[in-house]
């Protein structure tokens, strides 16, 4: 009995140095991801980051760390993991005005433009007067706006091409159809510009393409 006993205790015993070891290891790793992250070996610390993450206690989260995970990931373009761990940061309430900035920038780098999107209007909701990510998404609104403005235009810029060269007249169905298409997409393009001036008010490229916008189906 007294055998079972010093044998139980030393198992747990082991098992208490195995821990506390995974743990050292832990903080030794996340300390050399540091120094790699210092002399912007990204890939690096990334490395280190994740091996420490992967040791780490699951009751004591180091927010910092994570942070840097997701900064070193971004900077090497592995932007699924920068979504991941800045995803973590915002959980965590750890330097969330940047951390939904980057989130967003590398959820639009996989193409993922509806969680873009969503990431900043969250972002926004919970910092309500940061302008950055106001004007990343302006920009974005504006952008999107802007890309139905172009083949608007293409469509009345080629249209009257054909009527110059003598293919037909403005009074003619293809000249017609023609314009209700070019319209289609000025329609398509308003909504854009109108978030995006909602976002940032005083915007006169958006005031600009809008007028444009507006005048073209209108005329």
């Amino acid at each position: 009995m007294k055998r079972l006993f010093l044998l139980t205790i030393f198992c747990l015993g082991v098992v208490a140095v195995g821990f506390a070891q995974d743990t050292v290891d832990a903080v030794q790793l996340k300390n050399d991801g540091n120094d790699a992250l210092r002399a912007k070996d990204y890939k690096k610390a990334l490395e280190l980051f994740e091996k420490s993450l992967a040791n780490w206690s699951e009751e004591e989260q180091d927010n910092a760390m994570i942070y840097n995970a997701g900064y070193c990931a971004y900077k090497v373009k592995n932007f699924e993991k920068a979504v991941k761990y800045f995803g973590q940061s915002i959980e965590n309430n750890y330097k969330t005005s940047t951390a939904y900035l980057y989130k967003a920038n590398a959820q639009r780098q996989t193409g993922d433009d509806d969680g873009f999107v969503e990431t900043l209007e969250a972002g926004m909701a919970s910092n309500p007067n940061d302008m950055k990510m106001k004007d990343m998404l302006s920009t974005f609104y504006l952008k999107e706006g802007n890309a139905f403005y172009k083949k608007g235009a293409a469509i009345l810029k080629e249209a009257a091409s054909d009527v110059a060269a003598g293919k037909f007249t403005t009074n003619d169905d293809q000249y017609k159809a023609a314009t209700t298409e070019a319209r289609e997409e000025f329609k398509k393009a308003l909504p854009y510009f109108d978030k995006a001036l909602k976002l940032t008010p005083n915007d006169d490229t958006a005031k600009q393409l809008k007028a444009a916008a507006t005048q073209a189906i209108n005329g």
